[in-house]
C-alpha cells in the first residue's frame, strides 16, 4: 500500500482528508501538522464518516513543525512515502477580506503574488527537508504553485505538480461550452495554458486585465475555438463558482486527481500548475513517471512558457531570476508599503523566511488597527 504524507490541514487540506477517507482506493495517509491535536482530530472526524460509508481507511498522523527541517526530513526519511502534499501556508489568501472593503481593494490591488514570501516559505522548507531526506518521491505542492514552483525549480527542488488555479477554469470553460451548445460535457475538451492570475481576476477587487493566455475548445475532434469569445469563456466560466472559499472543495479533487494518477500511473490528461517548476498552468498527462505537459501541435512549449511569464507580471511578480530572486512587478511595492508598510521590491530565497514573518506580523498590525483584536 503506497504512503502518502500530508502536511496542513487547513481548508483545502481539510477536505482532502474527508475526500480520501470516504474513496476506496488503497492508499496509507499520514496527516502532518504543526498542531498535533488538531490532526488527530481531523484524523478521527475523517475515519468515523467513513464507518457510514462502510470503508475504514488507513490513517495515522504525525506533529509536523516546518521550520524544524532537519527532524521533517528524518520523518521523511523514517516514512519514505510515494507522494508528499504540501498543504501549508503561513497566511492565506483570503484573510484580507476580513478588512474593511476599501482597504481590502487596495491590497488585493497590489495581487496574491505581492504576498510571495509566505506562500513560498513552508513550501521551500518542505522541499529541502525532502532533498535533505534522500527519499524519491512525488511532490504535490498546493501553495500558489504557479509562482512557488519555478523558485522552487531555479534551486534544483521543483515539485512534481500543483492542483487547482489552471485546473479549476479549464473544467468551468468545459461546463460553460457544454451547457451554451447543449451538449454532453464529455464531449467538450479544453486546452487551456494560463496563469493564476486569470482565477482571481474575476474574483477579487483591483486585479489587471490583460494577462495574456491560450485556449483550444474542441467538440469531439472539431476545433470550435472561433465561435466564441475566449475572452469572455474565461471570466464568465470562472464565475460559475459561489463567492468566497466553497471552490476549495473543487482544489481538493484537483489534489486528489493529481495524486492518484502518480500513485496508480493512470496516465490521465488534465491541467495543473507549476509542473515540473514551470510558470503557471499547462494541459498535461499524469503518471507514476510524473508531469509531462501536452501541447496542440501548433503551440510549442517555449511559447506557453512565454506566455505565462508574461502572464506572471499581472500576478505580481516580474520575474524570477536564475538563483530564485523574486522580483516584484512595480506596481506592487508602492501598495505594500503604503497599506502595509512592507517596503520590498525584491527578495532572495534565503531571504524568504525573515520576509515571511516580517508580512505575518505587519498584517496583525493593520488587523488591530481596522478590526481590534479580533480573530486574525
Amino acid at each position: 500500500m503506497e504512503k502518502v504524507l500530508m502536511v496542513g490541514i487547513g481548508d483545502v487540506g481539510g477536505h482532502i482528508v474527508e475526500f480520501l477517507a470516504r474513496d476506496p482506493r488503497p492508499i496509507e495517509l499520514i496527516l502532518g501538522d504543526v498542531d498535533e491535536e488538531r490532526a488527530r482530530l481531523k484524523m478521527n472526524n475523517a475515519i468515523i464518516g467513513a464507518a457510514l460509508c462502510d470503508l475504514h481507511p488507513h490513517f495515522s498522523y504525525r506533529k509536523v513543525d516546518l521550520n524544524n527541517i532537519s527532524e521533517t526530513a528524518q520523518l521523511i526519511k523514517e516514512l519514505a512515502p510515494s507522494v508528499v502534499i504540501n498543504c501549508s501556508v503561513m497566511h492565506t489568501w483570503h484573510l484580507i477580506r476580513q478588512l474593511p472593503h476599501d482597504v481590502y481593494s487596495k491590497i488585493s490591488s497590489a495581487s496574491l503574488g505581492a504576498w510571495l514570501p509566505v506562500q513560498l516559505n513552508l513550501a521551500y522548507k518542505l522541499a529541502q527537508a525532502i532533498k535533505q531526506s534522500g527519499v524519491r518521491t512525488h511532490y504535490i505542492n498546493t501553495s500558489l504553485a504557479d509562482l512557488t514552483n519555478p523558485v522552487l525549480a531555479k534551486l534544483g527542488m521543483a515539485p512534481t505538480i500543483g492542483i487547482g488555479n489552471v485546473d479549476k477554469i479549464a473544467p468551468a470553460v468545459q461546463t460553460l461550452v457544454a451547457n451554451e451548445l447543449k451538449v454532453p460535457r464529455r464531449d467538450i475538451s479544453i486546452y487551456l495554458v494560463c496563469h493564476h492570475q486569470h482565477w482571481v481576476y474575476p474574483r477579487e477587487a483591483g486585479y489587471r486585465k490583460g494577462a495574456p493566455y491560450y485556449l483550444k475548445v474542441m467538440l469531439r475532434d472539431k476545433n470550435i475555438t472561433k465561435q466564441f469569445d475566449t475572452d469572455r469563456l474565461m471570466y464568465d466560466a470562472v464565475r460559475l463558482y459561489p463567492p468566497g472559499i466553497e471552490f476549495t472543495t473543487v482544489s481538493a479533487s484537483s489534489a486528489i486527481r493529481n495524486l492518484m494518477a502518480l500513485i496508480f500511473d493512470t496516465g490521465i490528461v488534465t491541467h495543473s500548475p507549476g509542473p515540473n517548476g514551470l510558470p503557471g498552468g499547462y494541459p498535461i498527462r499524469l503518471s507514476a513517471k510524473g508531469a509531462e505537459v501536452v501541447l496542440p501541435e501548433e503551440l510549442s512549449l517555449e511559447e506557453a512558457i512565454k506566455i505565462n511569464e508574461k502572464a506572471q507580471w499581472y500576478d505580481g511578480v516580474a520575474m524570477i531570476e536564475d538563483d530564485g530572486t523574486v522580483v516584484f512587478s512595480d506596481y506592487v511595492p508602492p501598495i505594500m508599503k503604503e497599506m502595509l508598510g512592507f517596503d520590498c521590491k525584491q527578495f532572495k530565497p534565503s531571504e524568504v523566511d525573515a520576509r515571511a514573518r516580517e508580512m505575518v506580523t505587519l498584517y496583525r498590525k493593520l488587523v488591530d488597527k481596522y478590526l481590534g483584536k479580533r480573530e486574525k
